[in-house]
């Protein structure tokens, strides 16, 4: 799923939740996202999507798990790696894809404008590249020169670049209840929510 203001704001809503309920419990993020773009490349969410979950994920004093579970193109990727060093994994046939921000077509405009957008967009690249840098321990300038065109990674090409720690595989994974938390059963879910289930007539 594309990050559009509406993932976004869910996303940053059951981060700060989830805090507000257990400070010292695991959060689990799992990752198929196209980032701020379609599949085929057409941009439907703003760049800064991504920056205002890691800046969430940053803030909340609980341990985040990333999980890439098929694809984190993009910003997505971004995301990826800044889970918790030491708890972020891919399963053993997801896909991650680092590309240069992209804005969407936004017809004539003045030379002016045109400038006045570019800024940001460079600002937005630079915290981009910034944040990968401190995720992964790349430099800047090996990150820019290997976004230049579209940089498809494999698990094992994640764990060497540092986007992610370790991959799922069966015969090296802990317990699923490690991985995945507690499976609850509805009642719980409702219990600790907060609602009341009444009686059958």
């Amino acid at each position: 799923m594309p990050l559009v203001p509406a993932v976004t704001e869910l996303l940053i809503a059951e981060l700060l939740y989830l805090q507000y309920k257990d400070r010292k419990k695991d959060v689990y993020i799992y990752i198929n996202s196209t980032g701020s773009c379609r599949a085929d490349g057409e941009v439907v969410g703003f760049e800064t999507e991504a920056t205002a979950i890691f800046d969430t994920m940053n803030y909340v004093t609980t341990p985040i798990n990333t999980v890439g579970v098929g694809v984190a193109i993009g910003q997505s990727c971004m995301l990826l790696s800044a889970g918790t060093h030491g708890k972020r994994y891919m399963l053993p046939h997801a896909t991650a894809m680092l590309h240069q921000p992209r804005i969407a077509a936004s017809g004539p405009r003045q030379a002016t404008e045109l400038q006045i957008r570019w800024k940001e967009v460079l600002a937005q690249k630079k915290a981009y590249l910034d944040i990968l840098a401190a995720t992964t321990g790349k430099d800047v300038d090996v990150l820019d020169k290997d976004m230049q065109r579209p940089k498809y990674m494999q698990p094992v090409d994640c764990v060497e670049y540092g986007i992610i720690d370790r991959i799922l595989e069966p015969q090296n994974a802990p317990s699923a209840a490690a991985i995945v938390g507690e499976v609850k059963s509805g009642e719980k879910w409702d219990s600790e929510a907060g609602l009341v289930r009444k009686p059958m007539q």
